[in-house]
């Protein structure tokens, strides 16, 4: 019989977390495939984020169904999307940028994305939002206002694109995501669609994550994990 978990998300401040000396720690407990695949990396910063994320997935992993990172292998579908090997009851999703990596994990189908706020070109919604999307960034009236909103949206869009599992060969401009009487709803071909369901989490100033799943059991609040928390699955 297949169990059916809550959905839980976790957050980890990898940069913060993970010093150089936690870091080389941290590196002996993957095996040699992924420490040559992290190890690739040119800068310090990627190669942490990349060991945090791999990582953080089997801590979440084991924390929901009890598997330990022995008994899980790792793979990814056509599109790039990572999955569980030969458990399809098992459905995780993996995001980082700027100083966090982020992990969503249920027994439906989820995405997440976390977005630090940079310096984009706003207009590049042109070609990559929603008519009702771009009509939302128009309605704000302060440049702070609009960034934020826009990045908001670029992670709602990210996470149902991760969630559906087929990259971007669903182009970017083929769907909108509005907020609605306070809930975010997909649009597609003008319609409201009410397959998936999404959720913004505040998790720091200057940073946007979101989750999408087809499952409305998004926890409250996300987990905050740290570097000893990850580590005592192997102590």
């Amino acid at each position: 019989m297949i169990e059916h978990i809550m959905m839980q998300v976790y957050v980890l401040d990898a940069l913060k977390e993970f010093s150089d000396k936690r870091f080389e720690e941290a590196l002996k407990y993957v095996d040699e495939a992924q420490r040559e695949n992290i190890l690739r990396f040119h800068f310090d910063a990627d190669k942490k984020r990349s060991l945090a994320g791999l990582l953080l997935s089997y801590y979440a992993i084991f924390t929901g169904f009890g598997l330990a990172p022995k008994d899980i292998t790792f793979d990814k579908n056509k599109y790039g999307k990572p999955f569980v090997k030969d458990r399809d009851d098992i459905f995780y999703n993996i995001s980082h940028s700027g100083n966090y990596v982020v992990c969503a994990i249920g027994s439906s189908p989820v995405g997440i994305d976390v977005q630090e706020h940079k310096s984009a070109d706003l207009n590049i919604a042109d070609r990559f939002f929603s008519k009702e999307e771009k009509e939302a960034l128009a309605l704000e009236t302060s440049e702070d206002a609009k960034r934020k909103l826009f990045y908001d949206l670029w992670s709602l869009k990210e996470a149902y694109i991760k969630c559906i599992g087929i990259g971007l060969s669903k182009p970017l401009n083929e769907f909108g995501i509005i907020k609605k009487n306070g809930i975010y709803k997909l649009y597609e071909d003008d319609a409201e669609l009410n397959d998936y369901y999404f959720k913004k989490y505040d998790i720091a100033e200057n940073y946007s994550l979101c989750a999408c799943s087809k499952d409305d059991s998004f926890p409250k609040n996300f987990s905050q994990i740290g570097y000893d928390g990850i580590m005592g699955l192997y102590h």
